[in-house]
């Protein structure tokens, strides 16, 4: 029933303070009896029974009492319809978390009208005033339900609002750190829900705690790391991995418990949690394609059966399948520590970051080309963080400090590079995911046009990651505008995926560079990690674009790239990253003595077969003799040098550069093993000679 204003006129103030006096001082002993009378009709309906046993002892008398104040403010003579409306809003919020059913509730309250007329009836002689109080309370009761009624509905909206807010974020998030805080904090909004948190499993396969929501989650995850309390554990065979948790994550199965301060499941965990308010619990496992799970999702709430009712549970199922699909784009990121994962927000917030250069030359006469910005964070010990720890920590506002303080500091150092007669370009690291996003594009923009750094000497390395939900016009015409402010952009870590392939066919990079993954696999597979090389310097430069080596550990390697065809080289062989005042000392001293027509080592030797190889493979008469006699002569130089004629490695070359033998296909291989088996002895053997130096 919903009352017009003008009906309301006669329930509160003067007019009701007559009759209602009449009751004043029988209402205490009246709610007393009546609270006790409700909650045996309720314990004995089996919809309600349920919700009852949650309770402890003592909650459920807090209950009772807290039902006979109510009551007594329903009938108190100086009630005001704002204070009535707020005591009735409350309850029905309590009732809608607990796990109430509306259609209950509406019933329930056509009882608690009849009995309390009935209760009433006695107290007032003149039958007259009898009718008239019984029509005020009666009145109030029915307000007092639409109270609770705006409560449901108010709690309703707030769940489909956050079921589309995941949706939006799910949509919206290009990293794990975005993705897993904005999760959070929507969770967090809920109405009952106090505490969160999302773990996954680390290397040992232990849970370990990356995202809490709340203080109460907060003081939760910390009494696990003191030992107060157990750590979840995913080990059925472990008590901690017995607890909702555990089940959840071994079942892939959402797993609540609506009793969580009494229950056995949970009995490990009740001496902190019950303390903290936590009175009942649901585990979320957020599962790969497999259906494995791949994370654990907690939420604790402080009402017993919050999770149970038909509301939350359509929430958590849409919130496993939601989160699941988007984890799995984003389950790349290493595991990291909360504890961690604050430190280094909390460094790059304090300005605790250095820029480091690591320089890249021209494999064809060794000159020092330009230099990559690198971050890292200065730890409480005063160690450097690399960013392969610290990136993981970061989502897009943290990616948006880090590219301006890198893009200022790179300005600053590269005018004290000037005075001291060194003018290299610059590349600085741009996460894929902020081509298109306006903020990232107005930190370039405000950097350049306070002339903090030269654009003709600024390049961009757009990291491969997730691409974002920004279309490709937009990304291209963001490309267009700082290209046309005189910003060179390189793709990084071509090779490292098939997106990788697509940006360089879409958005004309000025430069790329070749994963060092694939670069660094060349201990253990040579000839993969040349080939590799090799056809993606050919396609680069069939795009007419420039091509650099990342990871470049060792001369031999060099010598491979360059011999390769490679333009540019970049590794720890060449220097490792330093600060910008030992770049001029660097170049100084730095001697490139490589010529791609003599190779020194067995895996430059490798370089120049598989490059005659590929090209034999192109040609019909079996290669130009030209290139014929430059390979032969490149791998033979090889041989003279390290004394190697007459072994079983000159025997395979001449057969291979003579093309005699009809075993060509079997001398191809054995001649690759020949070389591989000397690379690697040459690594051992720099290896063992490093130690004895160090």
């Amino acid at each position: 029933m919903v009352l017009k204003i003008g009906d309301e006129q006669d329930l509160y103030g003067p007019p009701a303070a007559g009759p209602l006096s009449q009751i004043h001082e029988s209402v205490p002993a009246l709610a007393g009896h009546f609270a006790d009378h409700f909650y045996d009709a309720l314990a004995s309906a089996a919809e309600t029974a349920d919700i009852l046993k949650r309770l402890t002892p003592a909650e459920f008398a807090t209950l009772q009492a807290r039902q006979a104040e109510h009551l007594r403010a329903l009938l108190a003579a100086d009630l005001t319809l704002p204070s009535h409306m707020a005591v009735a809003e409350r309850t029905g919020r309590v009732h809608a978390l607990v796990g109430v059913d509306i259609l209950w509730l509406i019933e329930a309250y056509s009882f608690y009208q009849y009995d309390l007329q009935r209760l009433l009836r006695p107290l007032v002689a003149d039958a007259e005033r009898r009718e008239l109080v019984l029509r005020i309370v009666a009145r109030r009761v029915l307000l007092d339900l639409q109270g609770q009624v705006a409560s449901y509905r108010r709690i309703e909206q707030e769940t489909a609002q956050a079921v589309t807010q995941i949706d939006l974020l799910v949509h919206s998030s290009n990293n794990f750190s975005d993705l897993v805080r904005g999760a959070m904090a929507i969770i967090g909004g809920l109405d009952g829900d106090i505490a969160a948190f999302l773990a996954r499993a680390d290397t040992a396969g232990e849970l370990q705690v990356e995202a809490s929501q709340g203080e109460a989650g907060q003081r939760y995850h910390q009494a696990m790391m003191d030992g107060r309390v157990p750590r979840i554990s995913t080990d059925p065979d472990i008590p901690a991995g017995q607890g909702p948790g555990g089940r959840a994550w071994r079942s892939g199965e959402i797993v609540v418990a609506d009793a969580w301060a009494i229950e056995s499941a949970t009995r490990l965990w009740q001496a902190v949690g019950t303390d903290l308010g936590f009175r009942s619990s649901a585990a979320v496992p957020l599962l790969d394609a497999s259906g494995n799970s791949i994370a654990l999702l907690s939420l604790y709430s402080a009402w017993p059966g919050c999770f149970s009712t038909l509301r939350m549970r359509n929430f958590l199922n849409h919130l496993q399948k939601s989160l699941s699909h988007a984890l799995q784009h984003h389950n790349d990121a290493p595991v990291l520590p909360l504890a961690e994962r604050q430190t280094y927000r909390r460094l790059l917030a304090e300005r605790r970051v250095v820029m480091l250069y690591q320089p890249i030359i021209d494999l064809r006469n060794g000159r020092l080309s330009k230099v990559e910005a690198l971050a890292r964070l200065i730890g409480d010990d005063g160690a450097f963080v690399p960013p392969g720890r610290f990136l993981a920590a970061f989502g897009a506002d943290e990616f948006i400090a880090l590219l301006r303080f890198g893009l200022e500091q790179a300005g600053t150092d590269c005018e004290r590079l000037a005075r001291a007669g060194l003018r290299p370009d610059v590349a600085i690291n741009f996460p894929a995911e902020g081509l298109g996003d306006p903020r990232f594009e107005n930190v370039v923009f405000d950097v350049l046009e306070r002339g903090v750094v030269d654009p003709q000497r600024l390049h961009l390395e757009i990291l491969e990651s997730r691409a974002g939900e920004v279309n490709d016009e937009t990304r291209v015409a963001f490309l267009q505008r700082i290209r046309a402010a005189g910003v060179r952009f390189s793709e990084d870590d071509l090779g490292s995926g098939h997106s990788s392939l697509l940006r360089m066919d879409q958005y004309s990079f000025d430069e790329v560079k070749i994963d060092q993954g694939l670069v660094r696999g060349a201990l253990h597979r040579p000839q993969r990690a040349l080939e590799f090389m090799l056809y993606l310097t050919r396609l680069s430069h069939a795009f007419a674009t420039p091509l650099t080596v990342e990871g470049l550990e060792n001369f031999g390697m060099i010598e491979a790239a360059a011999i390769l065809g490679a333009d540019f080289g970049q590794g720890y062989g060449i220097a490792r990253p330093m600060p910008a005042d030992a770049l001029p000392a660097w170049r100084e001293h730095f001697v490139f003595d490589i010529d791609p027509r003599r190779p020194r080592t067995a895996i430059g030797a490798l370089a120049a077969y598989l490059l005659w190889d590929m090209q034999r493979g192109g040609s019909r008469d079996g290669g130009a003799m030209a290139d014929r006699l430059s390979a032969r002569d490149s791998v033979s130089h090889f041989i003279a040098l390290h004394g190697l004629q007459g072994t079983e490695l000159a025997r395979l070359v001449e057969a291979q550069f003579s093309g005699v033998g009809p075993a060509q296909h079997q001398q191809r291989a054995q001649l690759i093993e020949q070389l591989t088996s000397y690379w690697i002895g040459e690594v051992a053997e720099q290896t063992a000679a490093t130690v004895r130096t160090d």
